[in-house]
């Protein structure tokens, strides 16, 4: 049984076939809305962080690791180097 294609809902060409009153397209915002005021508080949170102060968040503790990560790159290379074995000495057999 095939399946009936949605039918596409019939759009007026004559403003005439419009019900709708200026009153209806009239959406109470208080006033004017500033656009900047909108934006800024979608990118607010409650406790006043902004997109800057996240990212200066992030440059900071992105600081912090790489200070942790050359710390531990030293103290990896002394471990290292102290397990290195010691040059063997030359044997007396081999200069005769």
């Amino acid at each position: 049984m095939p399946r009936d294609a949605p039918t596409e809902p019939e759009i007026p060409e004559d403003e005439d076939d419009l019900d709708m009153d200026e009153e209806d397209l009239d959406l109470d915002l208080g006033g004017e809305v500033d656009l900047l005021d909108a934006l800024s508080s979608m990118l607010t949170t409650e406790e006043g962080d902004t997109l800057a102060t996240a990212l200066v968040s992030l440059k900071d503790a992105a600081e912090r690791i790489a200070a942790g990560m050359e710390m531990q790159n030293k103290i990896l290379v002394k471990i290292l180097s102290a397990m290195k074995p010691a040059p063997a000495a030359p044997s007396p057999e081999v200069q005769a």
